[in-house]
């Protein structure tokens, strides 16, 4: 086992656990945790999993440790990248719910308490997840939300999501509670991918459980220049993974959807400067779907580089 976890045990399992990954983000890390200590819904623990960090990340994991009780730190001794260090905090977690925020976004008081209400009044629900606003490295406002950045025209944010989700991943992470059953079914999150791991764990979940959305933003979104995603061609990349591992998972897919993820794989490739794979894409896309000429006009393109 390369990590360690110091569970003090509390009196009564929590409602909630809370999954915070971090890995070098001490100058963000004391905010996070407040935000989550000092939730309106207090019935929670929070299990912060040091992905073997450099700077002074693990003295302010025990700081906090030592004021509550409710926080519970796992020690990586080598960095194993996010979706293993959520995976570490999932293995050690007792709550009948999880949660997730990472350790440069801040939740709102009230967060826990509205999505919690939801699952009251919907038990069908398997995940609740919310818009967030969004915050730059030094904590301020944009004025914009994650909804306007990422969610497309008429988003179906709600319900059955799973063939939404093949497409194209609009969660944002911080904003997400699931129950327990519901991530375990999926399998947690799959460590082969260093990135977008989220998106492929909300697909394998939506196969089973429905989903439910809150227009309101309960969390705010850090995006700063230390994140995975100011690496343009890297997240390419990562798409190009994402995409082949839902196609090779999901024997299943309506060819009609099978295509339109082909072609979007196939758009990725040409992201990454791979035009041979893309015009691969394009073509399977285009067996796929026979009349999805957007795709034979691609494979062309893309065959003459």
């Amino acid at each position: 086992m390369n990590y360690s976890s110091m569970n003090q045990g509390l009196n009564r399992a929590p409602k909630v656990s809370v999954l915070m990954p971090s890995y070098n983000y001490a100058r963000f890390l004391p905010i996070s945790i407040n935000s989550v200590l000092s939730q309106s819904y207090s019935n929670l623990e929070l299990i912060i999993t040091d992905d073997c960090s450099t700077d002074e990340s693990r003295e302010i994991v025990e700081h906090w440790r030592k004021l509550d009780d409710r926080v519970v730190p796992v020690l990586h001794h080598v960095n194993q990248g996010l979706a293993r260090a959520r995976n570490s905090g999932l293995t050690v977690c007792s709550g009948e719910f999880v949660a997730l925020c990472d350790a440069d976004d801040v939740w709102n008081p009230g967060k826990l308490e509205a999505q919690m209400s939801c699952f009251e009044r919907q038990p069908q629900l398997g995940v609740v997840h919310s818009d967030s606003s969004i915050i730059d490295g030094a904590g301020n406002l944009t004025g914009q939300r994650f909804s306007t950045l990422l969610h497309c025209k008429g988003q179906k944010t709600s319900g059955d999501l799973f063939e939404t989700l093949c497409e194209r991943n609009f969660i944002c992470v911080p904003t997400v509670i699931l129950r327990r059953e519901a991530i375990d079914y999926a399998g947690g999150f799959e460590e082969n991918l260093r990135s977008l791991e989220d998106w492929v764990c909300w697909a394998k979940v939506s196969r089973k459980y429905l989903f439910h959305y809150i227009p309101e933003p309960l969390v705010q979104y850090r995006i700063h220049g230390a994140g995975l995603s100011s690496n343009p061609k890297g997240m390419a990349q990562n798409r190009v993974k994402a995409f082949r591992f839902l196609l090779d998972t999901f024997s299943d897919i309506p060819l009609r959807l099978r295509s339109k993820m082909l072609y979007s794989l196939g758009v990725s490739h040409l992201e990454t400067g791979d035009f041979r794979e893309a015009a691969t894409a394009f073509l399977d896309s285009a067996r796929a779907n026979p009349l999805q000429i957007r795709s034979w006009v691609r494979c062309c393109q893309s065959m003459l580089g």
